[in-house]
């Protein structure tokens, strides 16, 4: 019997006005995969991923994730099911410390109601206590124990990245969608964003997601690469079947260009 993947998306589409944004877009992710979405500026890249967390209501189309069609769910349910991203521009809490922001992820899993918060309950603190070493524990893991009472605002690019990865690490997803990790990175902090991302997959279990420019990244890591252009899905396959497509290469280097 075939496992029922985790993320499946059927003929999904949005339309701001008179523009077609995304038309009849499919996709499946298995549970435990590295996906890619690449395509030029303006292929709708983005626009599928909002659409996925619930920012965009699509026009048309279902998405499944593990088996129940999310489209037309409130936002704050989607991390409630499992679903986590980050942005391509970093939307960190500045004013507040690593921990802090790591906390404010990590507090969905809390489960008093606000008369035991209020009242500093012995079962609050203990939770309260446990959720510190939880979120200290995840700095940790990610090479940010360092940072932990550190203003986010304060932080190097490349650890603002990585924080970025570990607050949505904790609210513990299932599915990770990393909106252009890369952006803005020089050459060794996207060697080492590959790295991050292949251990991340295999020590959280995590299945991912991303839509990214650097090709290089893309073909080094993930184990399959679906190609949009003007909203439509113009190719798929293995990473070394996508570096010689005739239409993907067209799209992004015109004809007789090559990667």
């Amino acid at each position: 019997m075939t496992a029922t993947p985790i993320l499946e998306i059927h003929n999904l589409g949005v339309r701001f006005g008179g523009l077609q944004a995304v038309d009849a877009f499919h996709y499946v992710l298995q549970e435990g995969d590295l996906g890619g979405i690449i395509g030029p500026n303006g292929a709708g890249k983005t626009t599928i991923f909002n659409m996925l967390t619930g920012i965009y209501p699509p026009t048309t189309g279902e998405i499944f994730f593990r088996g129940k069609n999310i489209v037309g769910a409130p936002i704050h349910d989607f991390t409630r099911y499992g679903i986590a991203r980050t942005f391509q521009n970093i939307r960190l809490f500045k004013e507040l410390s690593a921990l802090e922001n790591i906390r404010i992820a990590r507090h969905m899993s809390v489960n008093y109601g606000l008369f035991s918060a209020l009242f500093r309950r012995p079962s609050v603190q203990r939770r309260e206590s446990e959720l510190e070493e939880e979120c200290m524990s995840l700095l940790d893991r990610l090479s940010l124990a360092q940072y932990a009472h550190h203003k986010a605002s304060s932080l190097p690019y490349g650890v603002q990245r990585r924080l970025e990865l570990a607050r949505a690490l904790a609210t513990s997803p299932g599915l990770l969608l990393l909106d252009e990790p890369a952006a803005g990175m020089n050459p060794q902090e996207v060697d080492q964003l590959s790295k991050t991302i292949l251990w991340i997959r295999d020590e959280f279990r995590v299945t991912i997601l991303l839509i990214e420019h650097h090709m290089q990244l893309v073909m080094n890591i993930c184990d399959h690469i679906t190609v949009v252009n003007f909203g439509k899905l113009i190719a798929e396959g293995k990473p070394e079947e996508i570096r010689v497509n005739a239409a993907v290469i067209e799209a992004y280097l015109g004809k007789g260009g090559k990667f």
